[in-house]
């Protein structure tokens, strides 16, 4: 059979039976995103903590544990953290307590429905193989795995850019789509203050595209609904620019910042531009930027795999050379270009670069694709390679993130705060300063009602971009000897009464 016959009978097979390998591959995508999410990664990051948190302390009291009401931003550490993630979480920590399942399923989620969008976008961009072929990559890819697997609010970006950009290759043929698109692009500068550099070039570029296309009644909507939602943010960031008081605006508050985060990881903040593109060059490179939690290095899956790269490069020309023959393909390009100037613009990791990884994980599918398509009857061997691929990423992913779990997640220690506070000793409990910001899980373990903490909390420095908190109502942080029960890391407990043991802590009594 050649290769005419055998692309002939598979597009036949996608007319008729698309759904088959559609729902498989969905099945699969979801599965490794879901599956035993509350226990991998083992452990709790303080970012997971601090928006769960967050979450709980609005459901219970309306407030955050800063006591702002219904905030645009909450000020969390001092510097500010987004809220999107901890609003739609609300409804999952009611339902099912505060907990690392309940505040991880919102990034769960958000990853299934990337997977769904992803693919229509595919498909209608070049077909029905091409939308299989997009899935299947984006259902195994290694960077999307790990960000839909923990509670980092930043995470929520790509999905809603995502979003956006679909509702936009869609505007062209049904232009109320714009309303969508608008909606989408305003809430994901709630998801990730990133986005504030992203869009201004994107809804220009987009624009552009569709200048032909615009029609009065949808474009005014659009443009009314996106600076609605935007506006509060917005609104926030320049209070926060111009050191203007806090504002409270029908129940909402708009925080001052003890330090804004978009001067301190970005040229706002005298980053140099260059530096910047060349830090996010090595990040392309080495597919690593040195955090466990975003990649686990490229011969163990990286961002996209060791193929990745270059595959999308190809994809990325070849769209470039027959753009009006795939116009839905435009918005995908316009992201893409978006993203690499931001690159120069933000002193970079992955996760504050994330708008850029989908757009180049659809240009590895198209080359692939392409790629694929002159394979004939060796067209099965990349589809292998990459099931191969991604078991030994499954494996090393266990085994960093699970199992003893990884030092940045803190294994053990909720356990251990749960069991220290059930002693019921008198005087406070006192946790290790190996801990990054261990008031946040005595706050999320021990469900501290947000009006006790802000009523007792000393913070060491009030004004720092990063604030320590010295103690607060039941919790010491910085003086042990005042502690009559200790949560201390298993290498400082040597001289110590021991209690009981959990991961890498252990409950001590002087």
């Amino acid at each position: 059979m050649d290769k005419t016959m055998i692309c002939d009978a598979y597009k036949t097979m996608l007319r008729e039976r698309e759904w088959l390998p559609a729902a498989l591959l969905l099945a699969l995508g979801f599965a490794l995103r879901l599956a035993y999410l509350g226990a991998l990664p083992y452990g709790l990051n303080q970012d997971e903590a601090s928006a769960g948190y967050e979450a709980f302390a609005l459901l219970h009291s309306g407030i955050d544990r800063c006591g702002d009401s219904w905030p645009v931003l909450f000020t969390a550490w001092g510097s500010g953290q987004n809220v999107l993630m901890s609003y739609l979480a609300l409804p999952f920590v009611a339902l099912l307590g505060l907990s690392a399942l309940s505040v991880r399923l919102v990034n769960a989620i958000s990853g299934c429905l990337t997977l769904l969008v992803f693919w229509r976008l595919a498909r209608r961009a070049r077909g029905r193989a091409f939308g299989i072929t997009a899935l299947a990559l984006l259902a195994v890819n290694p960077w999307h795995i790990m960000m839909s697997r923990w509670a980092l609010e930043s995470n929520l970006l790509p999905l809603f850019l995502l979003l956006g950009v679909w509702l936009t290759a869609i505007a062209r043929e049904k232009p109320w789509a714009l309303a969508g698109a608008a909606a989408s692009l305003a809430l994901s500068l709630y998801a990730y203050g990133a986005a504030f550099f992203f869009l201004p070039l994107y809804l220009i570029a987009a624009a552009v595209w569709l200048r032909r296309y615009l029609r009065p009644g949808p474009l005014l909507v659009s443009l009314a609904l996106g600076l609605l939602l935007a506006a509060p943010i917005a609104a926030c960031q320049l209070i926060n620019a111009l050191n203007l008081p806090p504002l409270r605006v029908l129940g909402f508050t708009l925080p001052r910042l003890t330090e804004g985060r978009q001067a301190a990881v970005s040229v706002l903040g005298g980053a140099d531009a260059e530096e910047n593109f060349r830090g996010f060059l090595r990040i392309l490179w080495t597919q690593s930027d040195g955090l466990p939690w975003n990649s686990l290095g490229v011969w163990r899956g990286g961002i996209f795999y060791f193929f990745g790269l270059p595959f999308a490069a190809l994809g990325f020309f070849a769209s470039l050379f027959r753009r009006r023959d795939y116009e839905a393909e435009g918005p995908l390009r316009i992201a893409l270009v978006c993203a690499l100037l931001c690159a120069a613009l933000i002193r970079c990791n992955i996760n504050r670069i994330n708008m850029i990884w989908l757009p180049l994980i659809y240009f590895s599918a198209l080359g692939l694709h392409l790629v694929c398509a002159r394979l004939g009857n060796w067209a099965a061997a990349p589809a292998a390679a990459a099931a191969v691929c991604l078991l030994l990423f499954v494996h090393a992913y266990r085994g960093v993130l699970g199992g003893g779990g990884n030092p940045a997640f803190f294994p053990g220690l909720g356990a251990a705060v749960e069991y220290a506070q059930a002693l019921g000793h008198d005087g406070p409990v006192y946790i290790t300063d190996r801990v990054n910001q261990p008031y946040i899980f005595a706050l999320f373990y021990t469900r501290t009602p947000p009006e006790d903490f802000a009523a007792t909390v000393e913070y060491r420095d009030e004004s720092a971009a990063f604030r320590a908190v010295k103690r607060f109502a039941g919790f010491e942080f910085e003086d042990r000897t005042r502690a009559s029960v200790r949560i201390l890391w298993k290498g400082e407990a040597e001289e110590e009464m021991i209690l009981e043991r959990f991961g890498d802590f252990a409950v001590c009594t002087g």
